[in-house]
């Protein structure tokens, strides 16, 4: 079907209005993590934080409606900016980029509805968008202003949500494909010096945020809790000898022994229908992580440490212990950590499906270096990418693997766009 450039803008501006219409039909949504985020609590990253914080101060009374209204806004741009980045290298035709739009803008109309959510994946899902656009461009048009672009926003992407760090290595490795067909490093420098300091100029960020909002020059204390939890519910009995330092120990046995319990650890789950070992984890996640570790972290330190110090203490401690607790139980973990991948994945089906994908498009590149053979290959590898980062640390619900739900889709897109233009060439 033939779309012209305006019938495409008219439908999109279309699509964008029923969006706002969908989302501020209903009110926003408020979960036990949004009040973190409000309150700027330590353990919280300071991108969404500060852009609730902002948002109160200037709509005060008006701040849902406010909120919801720019988280839409945001999200619109973002798909509009995607679109146009992906016709400027005419990857998808206009039909195609009509299709592709509505299935952009599903989180937003079905399913998590993220404009109407209090919480950070409302504003990082459209930067992501963002700089995935400039890197599609970047790996076809080999403009480094493309790249570039995308530096800043990556960088307010990982003060939002830290999972997005494999976007450095995935730049890198687009730079170095580039550099072998070009062979000319030397106007890539600047790229690769802003990429190899990025991770500390948004650690030095975080830190700073946490020093003038809660006096404390640190990073956001949360990931060495939530590493440790798989490490927890692999454990046994006998791992308490693994940890000299008495607090760590105590600290293992109480967690232990209230896991054992709670019928949360894998040597004592209960028999249930449909719920193996992985299941269990990834539907008792939060309580593991907020009940027994969480309670029994703060009751471990010393009582008249504030909760900023407690939270600060809590993460130094399980960072210690996150790493000898997963290497005595490495079997044990990794079948789990498969386990949620694969979840991730949602199915071992669309495993294989996207493992073909990625292989097929990486012998694709290495022997045609076609465009749709490099875009394939770079949507893919951030859809995998992002689930090898996410199963380590948290469980894989869809709450942190939506990002890249469209992979699919455009993948469709780009195979029967290119049929398309084979057939009228023809």
């Amino acid at each position: 079907m033939k779309v012209s450039n305006i019938q495409r803008n008219i439908f999109m501006g279309i699509l964008f209005l029923i969006t706002f219409v969908v989302v501020l039909r209903k009110p926003a949504v408020y979960f036990p993590d949004s009040t973190g985020y409000l309150n700027m609590m330590i353990n919280r990253t300071p991108g969404y934080s500060i852009f609730l914080k902002l948002i109160k101060s200037i709509f005060g009374s008006n701040f849902d409606t406010a909120l919801l209204f720019l988280q839409t806004a945001i999200g619109c741009f973002s798909v509009y900016f995607f679109i146009r980045k992906t016709q400027s290298i005419q990857l998808l035709n206009n039909f195609y980029s009509c299709c592709f739009s509505v299935v952009l803008l599903l989180p937003y109309l079905v399913g998590l509805c993220i404009g109407n959510n209090v919480l950070s994946e409302a504003i990082s899902y459209a930067l992501y968008l963002i700089v995935i656009g400039h890197y599609i461009a970047f790996f076809v048009s080999k403009n480094k202003k493309e790249l570039l672009c995308a530096l800043p926003i990556l960088g307010i992407l990982l003060i939002t949500r830290y999972q997005f760090i494999y976007l450095i290595p995935v730049a890198f490795l687009m730079i170095f494909w580039v550099y072998l067909k070009e062979k000319q490093w030397k106007q890539y420098r600047l790229s690769i010096l802003l990429l190899l300091c990025l991770p500390f100029i948004t650690s030095l960020v975080d830190r700073t945020y946490h020093k003038v909002v809660h006096n404390h020059f640190v990073s956001t204390p949360w990931k060495g809790m939530n590493i440790i939890t798989a490490a927890f519910y692999v454990s046994d009995t006998e791992d308490e000898a693994i940890f000299d330092d008495v607090k760590e120990k105590q600290f293992f046995q109480n967690t232990y022994q209230d896991l054992a319990q709670k019928k949360l650890n894998i040597h004592h789950l209960e028999r249930r229908i449909n719920r193996d070992k992985t299941s269990v984890y990834i539907q008792e996640f939060a309580s593991i992580t907020m009940g027994p570790i969480f309670k029994n972290g703060n009751a471990i330190f010393d009582q008249s440490l504030s909760e900023d110090e407690k939270y600060i203490a809590l993460e130094k401690m399980t960072s210690n212990m996150y790493a000898p607790l997963i290497l005595d139980n490495f079997s044990e973990w990794t079948k789990l950590y498969i386990g949620n991948l694969f979840h991730g994945f949602r199915g071992t089906t669309f495993v294989f499906l996207y493992l073909c994908v990625l292989l097929s498009s990486f012998i694709g590149v290495l022997k045609h270096n076609t465009k749709t053979y490099k875009i394939l290959l770079l949507i893919s590898t951030l859809l995998i990418s992002n689930l090898v980062i996410v199963s380590i640390g948290m469980h894989t619900i869809i709450r942190f693997t939506f990002y890249n739900d469209w992979v699919l889709f455009l993948t469709v897109f780009i195979l029967l766009n290119s049929l398309n233009k084979k057939m009228y060439e023809s």
